[in-house]
């Protein structure tokens, strides 16, 4: 009978602690026989249980993405463009951090959700499968989004992007094309079990290894646990710096096949998701496309290839290999500046040096903000891309550049900021060959505020550089300092505030007295600048130009605020004091998208212009001389009329620089009215379509 109790007694015992190994809130542990503590247990065996699953998992992930990498670099490698060596290996950098990032993301969910019980891994064996599933499911998105990218390459030779899901709409078709391109039931087969071993490797290698008994004592663990917070956080951020790691910073060459190779297609379907949907309709385009060839003077004008491309060759050729400075002037408002009219004259050196140039009084930039300038000055394109700027559409990074045309130029881009803001960094180094990005971390200052450095020390720092060159450079030089709350750096030099009453401030335009210094400050950093270069021996062999990259908000009574042209008009100078015996004030209407033609025909180089961009300097009839605009209205202008267009569609036509700026003049002029819209339109349509379908063409002129 005793011996019957002893062998009860010994099965309960042994019962509950199997119940209790499994479901009890102590601290046990769940997969394989537990063991003893070992006073020489591993380091590693002593981390918390969901850092070692979380290293585990992210190690077999990461060994798994790096092998779809290799895999893409050996199949499409000998198909694509010349990549050198160091482009290779800068690319598998940057992918092995989207890797890394894609891997991170894949292991938070059961981080941080085995905190609620029941999906509790290192508690619960229920759990634990759960868990196993999910990683199996996720395998299989893996695999087939892998699958979709390797063939998407093969037949576009771009990596998998959202708009991949206007190809698989029509189901049938799709599904027929892809049984007969693609060796489909093995491709299943190998899915299902690449999936299922993918979710044994993290019940194998991760789930078991949850079973030492030896955790670390309180504040150890603490310490790990930070740790392990900030080297996550630090993995999904990507990199020491403002800004995360982003898509552009895929497109570091202008080789489109190190750009591939550094891209994870995964991630980067998601980042396209927002510019799925493709904006023209090439049906409109066609309807638009004898106006603005004609406008253009496009060679060979074809509706059905829609064609714009004209190579141009200047008849002026200035002597030598003249170096192009261009300065991007934060918030340069035209209604700001003194040779346009401020009582306040807050802009004296830029005045000086405007009566020195060629001076472009009547200038208008397409869209704010700041992303939408650099990228329509750059490309020649309006961006009217949707809902952001076009430097962060990740699908139409690849454009025309003509400044590939300045053979044997070094080409500069200074920022007092990260050039990752809104993606400038990928969609310039994309397209412009041999770029040299000088931005936050390679100055000798520190930055002032959130836009970096002061324009002060930006200018100085270009400087540095630029009385270096041994060759023709061309260098923009972009400023940020006019801006809001507009804080005056700590070291202004000589540079002293100026006071003003408040009626005297809305008289010319001002909202504060602080907007007033402000732009009186970027004044004073230009005047040093050039006090510096003046000195350089790059001085009289530099062409320099000036812009806004957009205006501002006026005084409401100012008229060309009510019609919204203080958004859009700043001033243009070219200044080139080795070249321009005198200055010249030009007031007919010109847009932000024809400045690089105008400064690379007036230094006299030939290039292939394939966009909406024209020369400022060549004659043409007035009704052809037109600035497009769009922000909360639509619009163009020529040298008399306005024509605005709201978002109802409702057409009204201004005389916008006569006496009577706010007349609406449609019924007067009703000819004019219809055929500025009918420009307007085609211009709108034209836009949409070449920010898709500007791919970068060879710059050699065709053989007669």
């Amino acid at each position: 009978m005793m011996k019957f109790v002893r062998k009860s007694y010994r099965g309960a015992i042994e019962y509950f602690s199997r119940a209790s190994y499994e479901y009890s809130n102590r601290d046990r542990y769940l997969f394989g026989r537990m063991r003893k503590g070992s006073s020489t247990m591993a380091p590693f065996q002593r981390f918390p249980k969901r850092i070692r699953f979380g290293l585990i998992v992210v190690f077999i992930t990461m060994i798994i993405l790096t092998l779809f990498r290799i895999v893409f670099l050996a199949l499409f490698r000998s198909t694509a463009q010349e990549v050198t060596v160091p482009d290779l290996l800068r690319a598998m950098y940057l992918g092995f951090k989207f890797d890394l990032r894609l891997s991170l993301l894949i292991c938070l969910p059961p981080l941080i959700l085995s905190w609620i019980p029941g999906l509790n891994f290192t508690r619960s064996l229920t759990a634990g499968r759960i868990w196993v599933g999910y990683f199996v499911v996720v395998a299989l998105i893996l695999v087939l989004g892998y699958f979709v990218d390797f063939a998407h390459y093969a037949y576009f030779h771009e990596r998998l992007n959202a708009s991949a899901i206007d190809h698989i709409l029509d189901t049938k078709t799709s599904l027929q094309a892809i049984w007969e391109s693609y060796p489909v039931i093995p491709a299943v087969l190998a899915l299902i079990l690449f999936s299922i071993g993918f979710g044994w490797l993290v019940r194998r290698f991760a789930l078991r290894k949850l079973d030492t008994p030896n955790p670390l004592r309180k504040w150890p663990k603490v310490v790990v646990v930070g740790l392990a917070l900030i080297c996550y956080g630090f993995g999904l951020h990507g990199k020491l710096s403002q800004y995360p790691l982003r898509w552009s910073e895929a497109y570091f060459s202008t080789n489109p096949f190190a750009s591939s190779l550094s891209i994870n297609p995964i991630l980067f379907f998601f980042d396209t998701m927002p510019y799925k949907k493709i904006p023209y309709s090439k049906k409109e385009v066609r309807k638009s496309y004898q106006l603005i060839a004609e406008l253009l003077g496009v060679e060979n004008p074809d509706p059905q290839t829609l064609n714009f491309s004209r190579y141009v060759k200047p008849t002026k050729i200035l002597p030598g290999k003249p170096n192009i400075v261009v300065f991007l002037l934060e918030s340069f408002a035209g209604f700001k500046v003194g040779a346009l009219g401020n009582g306040l004259h807050p802009t004296p050196f830029f005045d000086s040096v405007a009566e020195k140039s060629l001076f472009f009084t009547n200038f208008f930039v397409t869209r704010p903000p700041t992303a939408r300038a650099v990228f329509t000055f750059m490309f020649g394109i309006p961006d009217i891309n949707e809902p952001h700027s076009a430097s962060r559409n990740p699908i139409i990074v690849r454009q025309h550049n003509i400044l590939n045309a300045l053979e044997g130029y070094k080409k500069m881009y200074f920022l007092g900021s990260s050039a990752n803001w809104g993606n400038i960094r990928g969609v310039l180094g994309h397209n412009i060959s041999g770029l040299e990005i000088h931005d936050e971390g390679t100055f000798s200052y520190l930055p002032d505020d959130a836009w970096g450095i002061s324009d002060l020390h930006l200018f100085e720092e270009a400087n540095k550089v630029l009385r270096t060159q041994d060759k023709p450079f061309f260098a923009l030089i972009h400023t940020s300092g006019n801006h809001k709350p507009y804080r005056i750096p700590k070291d202004r030099r000589d540079f002293k505030l100026v006071e003003a009453g408040e009626e005297k401030l809305k008289e010319n335009g001002f909202d504060s007295l602080e907007a007033l210094n402000g732009i009186r400050f970027m004044d004073y950093c230009l005047e040093y600048f050039f006090s510096l270069a003046g000195k350089e021996d790059y001085f009289k062999k530099t062409i320099f130009c000036f812009f806004g990259d957009h205006g501002t908000v006026a005084n409401p009574e100012f008229p060309w605020d009510k019609l919204t042209l203080t958004h859009h008009h700043v001033p243009f100078v070219i200044y080139a004091p080795g070249y321009l015996s005198e200055g010249r004030r030009i007031d007919t209407t010109a847009s932000l998208v024809d400045v690089l033609p105008t400064i690379l025909s007036f230094v006299g180089v030939p290039y292939l212009n394939k966009t909406l961009g024209r020369d400022l300097l060549e004659d043409r009839p007035p009704d052809q001389r037109v600035a497009f605009i769009e922000s909360i209205y639509r619009g163009l202008l020529n040298d008399e009329f306005l024509l605005l267009i709201d978002p109802r569609g409702v057409k009204r036509l201004y005389r916008y620089r006569s006496a009577t700026p706010l007349e609406d003049v449609r019924e007067k002029y009703p000819e004019q009215a219809t055929q500025m819209a009918k420009l307007q339109n085609a211009i709108h349509q034209v836009s949409k379509y070449l920010l898709y379908n500007n791919p970068p063409a060879s710059l050699r002129f065709p053989q007669k």
